[in-house]
């Protein structure tokens, strides 16, 4: 794998500055440059052919020796995190070569896409990890950037062509995904059934969940994956808890738990959202099976959502009743408030289009 230095990397490591084989495949080479964050030495690295980058952070001498295997421990992350077919990703690893070349950089174009990595690398400085040299839980973030070339695309997205041109597939992604069944309790039917991966976190599933639902993710929330005999929730994962409800052992973080770690031990468990309304919705595991996509998909639906604080299942009925009935005195004024907060009909389309980008914004989009 050819990595192209700049002098300022070059000198930090010591090395003599061999010119660059221009001839390589761009996929197959990548840039590299040091930095300091946070007063910490840092090295970002971008393929040359899809600007997708990785950042090592907090460098010392040790790591110095054993940066050529640090490099290719990123380039595989890379690819890991994307959900890259692990069969395709042994492939570009071995067609690369096993070996480090470290060179100068092979051309100004390839200079500038690095730099513009640099400056995204240093927005996240602050939320880089001190006790990790390669920083694998940013990588999503850190090359969900919008590019212009022709047309809009991302780093990501651009890897993904690069890889499937490159080995003449269709879809470079597979994964293994689990097929849900969730249902809002509720007097109308309210139902979706969703395809997501099984390396997401619950608080990625969440995320999911509150696009599905047409929800704002204003709330708490929680998953009760287990409970005990009489009822009592054994286990609960809550999102952004306070660290003293961790103290009974009862109560961790969503985000630091996976799906796989649940399922398929587990069938069925409680997703609870808002604890004023109480929207309860049972989530059902239907299958776990290969996927050729890297994001979640909605598959079925049927029924509308409730609007956020609509005042529960209860409130909701009400909403319904008086909006079926426009001769009601409270007719215009709930109209005019389920207008405001852009309720309607459930869209399938626009659904899995927010569905794609929501996961790695890390938000409800």
């Amino acid at each position: 794998m050819q990595i192209g230095c700049t002098k300022k990397l070059l000198d930090y490591l010591g090395q003599a500055s061999a010119a660059a084989n221009t001839e390589i495949d761009p996929l197959f080479s990548w840039s590299a440059n040091l930095l300091t964050l946070n007063r910490r030495k840092a090295i970002a690295v971008v393929n040359n052919a899809s600007r997708y980058g990785f950042v090592l952070y907090g460098l010392t001498a040790k790591n110095r020796k054993e940066l050529a295997s640090l490099i290719l421990q990123g380039i595989r992350a890379c690819l890991e995190v994307e959900r890259i077919d692990p069969t395709l990703i042994d492939r570009y690893m071995a067609d690369g070569g096993e070996a480090i070349s470290c060179t100068k950089t092979a051309n100004s174009s390839f200079v500038a896409r690095m730099n513009k990595f640099c400056e995204r690398a240093k927005w996240f400085a602050e939320e880089m990890h001190p006790e990790e040299v390669l920083q694998r839980k940013l990588l999503i973030r850190l090359n969900n950037d919008y590019l212009m070339i022709e047309k809009y695309c991302t780093p990501y997205e651009l890897l993904a062509d690069a890889l499937a041109g490159h080995y003449g597939t269709e879809s470079p992604y597979k994964c293994r995904a689990g097929v849900f069944d969730v249902t809002l309790e509720l007097e109308t039917p309210c139902y979706r059934r969703i395809i997501i991966p099984m390396d997401c976190s619950f608080s990625q599933f969440h995320i999911a969940l509150q696009t599905l639902f047409c929800w704002q993710g204003y709330h708490l929330y929680d998953f009760l994956p287990e409970t005990c005999p009489d009822g009592r929730p054994k286990q609960t994962l809550a999102g952004s808890p306070q660290e003293d409800e961790f103290e009974d052992g009862t109560t961790c973080s969503d985000a630091d738990v996976l799906l796989s770690e649940v399922f398929p031990e587990r069938k069925k468990i409680i997703y609870n959202y808002d604890f004023g309304d109480d929207w309860i919705h049972e989530i059902k595991l239907v299958e776990i099976k290969d996927y050729r996509y890297n994001y979640p998909q909605c598959l079925m639906a049927e029924g509308d959502a409730p609007p956020e604080d609509v005042g529960g299942p209860g409130g909701y009925a009400e909403l319904l009743r008086v909006l079926a009935d426009p001769k009601d005195p409270e007719y215009e004024h709930l109209k005019r408030w389920a207008d405001g907060m852009r309720w309607g009909p459930f869209d399938m389309e626009n659904t899995n289009r927010r569905l794609k980008h929501s996961l790695r914004n890390g938000r409800v989009w």
